[in-house]
């Protein structure tokens, strides 16, 4: 597992340089795909969208929502939806856009960006609105009978969003 996360760290952090073209929101499920992948992007679609009534139906009360390089872990429909409600609340602008979706039955592995459009003193820029993306791979475990989320763990890279906003955001003040 060690190897495969630091070849995809890698693998994201040559694709980061393209950071600044930002691509437009994905575009709607296709019905041909695989069904674990049509449920994973409904799933992302109803997360990034913030319809959070479509949201909890994905989940239970053992969902599992980890976001590993943060440290952040979470389990249950009631836990995560609050959270999400929390984070979402600075953000003006939300999506992901897989490079890469990969799945084996159940689990669907997506390589990718988050793009945001948050409010600027959250990040120390009173007064602006900031953009940037988060590369990383997210890590869904499906319950394909009950059409919900088991687990869905995220790798980010915080790092570049960092970086990101220290080149882009010092250049205002």
């Amino acid at each position: 597992m060690g190897k495969w996360v630091s070849g995809c760290l890698l693998w994201l952090s040559l694709t980061t340089l393209a950071w600044a073209e930002q691509p437009g929101p994905p575009e709607p499920v296709s019905p041909d795909l695989p069904e674990a992948i049509v449920l994973a992007q409904n799933y992302m679609d109803a997360l990034t969208n913030r319809d959070y009534s479509r949201l909890s139906r994905f989940y239970d009360r053992e969902t599992e929502w980890y976001d590993r390089t943060a440290g952040k872990k979470l389990t249950g429909r009631r836990d995560i939806i609050t959270f999400l409600r929390r984070v979402h609340s600075y953000t003006q602008e939300y999506y992901f856009v897989s490079d890469h979706t990969f799945y084996n039955g159940s689990l669907v592995v997506m390589i990718g960006s988050y793009y945001y459009k948050a409010r600027g003193d959250l990040f120390g820029y009173p007064g602006k609105s900031i953009t940037f993306s988060l590369p990383g791979v997210t890590t869904l475990k499906l319950d394909m009978e009950n059409q919900r989320v088991d687990e869905h763990l995220d790798l980010l890279d915080y790092a570049t969003m960092k970086d990101q906003l220290k080149m882009t955001y010092s250049e205002l003040y």
